[in-house]
């Protein structure tokens, strides 16, 4: 439809086609305007539906490759870590580090039934006593709970060192742990009781890296001895089994350690 405006002589220099002519201009491009829109409207095109389909499947797969990506880099790391501290365990484990010290501390293990001594607990008892007898400490602490046959492993290296000559008043019990940590724990408490700040830890060679970590976090000026007659570290297949545990113990006690100061703080 055609829309006039009263003539202006002097913009159109009087000429009525002018006029006309320039509405009809202004008309097209409006229509025209109009159809290209409606034609165009991407929300209800069907190329719109299949390029928003097509986006956000490319936007899935590509999640999916940083998320797959992401996991291998941890993946590896985590592997990295894992090998170095299954190195530093083990190299830990050829070494005895026994010095003059207050006390010798042995660390529990498992009692057999006929209250008799594992294989690895009965090595212990008798590193700590070559230990005791070649003048390293005057004084022994033995660690270990009741566990799965009595009596605790405390008292079963009591019997032991006592049957072997040494004097009852030398050694200290400490019968109510049953970890690593409540080990050397409660064998702290009885340390500071008499006065004793430094000690030799015995126990199976690959256990003596975490523990003398958990010693020296809990104020003991700590040294590990190995008892290298151990089965469970003289054969070369179980060996590298519980280094393997150790190792994955002090990633746990590391990550426990930062639990703890992340609530403190």
């Amino acid at each position: 439809m055609l829309k006039f405006t009263p003539l202006d002589n002097k913009k159109s220099g009087g000429c009525p086609l002018f006029e006309e002519g320039r509405a009809e201009v202004y008309d097209a491009s409006i229509a025209q305007s109009w159809k290209s829109r409606k034609s165009f409207d991407t929300r209800s095109s069907p190329v719109y539906d299949r390029a928003m389909t097509v986006n956000s499947e490319r936007w899935t797969v590509n999640n999916r490759h940083k998320r797959r990506a992401i996991l291998l880099v941890l993946g590896a790391l985590a592997l990295v870590v894992l090998g170095v501290l299954y190195q530093r365990v083990d190299a830990r484990a050829q070494e005895d580090r026994a010095r003059r010290a207050d006390a010798i501390i042995i660390l529990g293990s498992a009692v057999y039934p006929g209250e008799q001594p594992s294989p690895s607990l009965r090595a212990r008892i008798q590193h700590a006593l070559a230990l005791y007898r070649a003048g390293i400490a005057p004084n022994l602490i033995l660690c270990g709970g009741l566990g799965s046959h009595p009596p605790t492993e405390a008292e079963v290296m009591r019997r032991a060192l006592v049957g072997a000559g040494v004097p009852a008043d030398a050694l200290v019990l400490e019968d109510r742990s049953h970890s690593t940590e409540e080990n050397l724990a409660n064998a702290k408490l009885l340390m500071d009781a008499r006065g004793w700040r430094s000690a030799v830890i015995v126990s199976d060679p690959f256990h003596l890296y975490r523990a003398e970590i958990i010693a020296r976090d809990l104020g003991i000026d700590a040294y590990g001895s190995g008892a290298n007659a151990s089965p469970t570290y003289a054969r070369a297949v179980l060996r590298a089994w519980y280094t393997t545990r150790e190792t994955l113990a002090l990633v746990w006690y590391f990550a426990a350690r930062v639990g703890q100061l992340s609530i403190v703080n």
